[in-house]
């Protein structure tokens, strides 16, 4: 009688530490782990020379971009790996292939409630696959207006930008948004530059945020002096490739946001950076980088003129066998093939014609257009 007492005990005992076990298993789990107390977290996904920003808060997600075709099984990994099967918004900056190419793959195997989108369509095979899934998955989709807003679980999601599509460069009709709860905000700006961020700036709009999701990679063409001012942002997330052929982020934004005593998170130095905010607190995953610009990027910055301008000694009329005909917009600094549709829109005081390699354009401080890639 005795053994089988002991027995039994002992069986009780072994079920009971099998139970803590188990217990303890699943609160280390994955999506456990990601709904351990936080009212709102941010993360930057290492997307390469891309960008795409998850968001989350009160159990609801939100993926704003999601980089390009070599980082597309990375997003979508990531979402499975987080035990994230359902986004209640996604957001589409713009229609550039780094930036929507991820939104594709995360469409097909994810649920999605509803998509905001710019109000424009774009001539590439990219776009055309991202239109084919959303219609396939049969997802609600609005194309919103500056000034309009959403809820976001507790946080509210207000468009700060554009203020219309008439814009030559579709990196001016980037969907800008302010994410913003009772104790934290964000501004995100796609690949928006100078023209709609002044537009944005002068619409009245709240900008006050604690973190600003630097636009355009760091380009030299946006995060104006007088946005980083309205904004006032103490942290800034800089989504770039490392070592990449655009010099991202530029000298001058970089100078620009360490004047301001901005801390700086890239993921071409530490990867995915995630920002927690937990009964008021503010807390990243990373400490931030520093704030110096490498050998490499400042001799590349070294190479290009004041204005970014093309060497006049390189500019012809004529081809030559040492490259091929361009477009340049002098205003925005992208380079075209003379056939993209964005030429015929382009003002004609912008406009320039140049002759000679991708490379030498690229080092000049122009960026290609991301319609036509040239």
């Amino acid at each position: 009688m005795n053994q089988r007492k002991t027995a039994s005990s002992l069986s009780g005992q072994i079920l009971k530490v099998f139970c803590l076990l188990m217990v303890m298993f699943s609160l280390c789990s994955p999506a456990a782990v990601r709904a351990e107390e936080a009212d709102f977290r941010l993360t930057m996904l290492d997307v390469g020379q891309g960008l795409s920003i998850l968001c989350e808060t009160n159990g609801e997600y939100l993926l704003y971009d999601g980089g390009g075709r070599s980082h597309s099984s990375y997003v979508v990994a990531y979402l499975k790996k987080h035990g994230i099967d359902r986004l209640r918004y996604m957001i589409v900056s713009h229609y550039d292939e780094d930036h929507i190419a991820g939104l594709v793959g995360v469409l097909n195997t994810t649920e999605v409630d509803m998509i905001l989108s710019p109000d424009y369509e774009a001539d590439t095979k990219i776009y055309d696959s991202f239109r084919q899934m959303a219609e396939k998955g049969n997802v609600e989709e609005e194309h919103p207006e500056a000034g309009d807003s959403y809820q976001f679980g507790e946080a509210d999601i207000q468009i700060l930008g554009p203020m219309n599509y008439d814009e030559a460069d579709e990196n001016n009709d980037s969907l800008a948004v302010r994410i913003s709860t009772d104790e934290f905000s964000a501004v995100i700006t796609g690949d928006a530059e100078f023209d709609e961020e002044a537009d944005i700036v002068n619409s009245g709009l709240p900008l006050e945020s604690d973190l600003y999701v630097v636009g355009h990679h760091g380009s030299s063409s946006s995060s104006s002096e007088e946005l980083l001012d309205a904004m006032g942002a103490s942290a800034a997330f800089i989504s770039a490739g490392e070592d990449n052929s655009y010099g991202h982020p530029t000298e001058q934004t970089l100078e620009a946001l360490n004047e301001r005593g901005t801390d700086i998170y890239r993921t071409d130095l530490q990867g995915e950076v995630t920002c927690t905010v937990s009964d008021g607190e503010i807390s990243f995953s990373e400490q931030p980088a520093e704030v110096s610009v490498s050998d490499e990027n400042q001799a590349w910055v070294e190479n290009v003129s004041d204005e970014n301008a093309v060497p006049e000694d390189s500019i012809s009329d004529e081809n030559t066998s040492t490259g091929r005909n361009y477009v340049l917009n002098t205003n925005t600094k992208k380079f075209h093939y003379p056939d993209c549709k964005s030429v015929g829109q382009m003002k004609e005081k912008n406009r320039q014609e140049y002759t000679g390699t991708r490379e030498e354009l690229i080092a000049s401080g122009y960026d290609p257009c991301g319609n036509c890639n040239p």
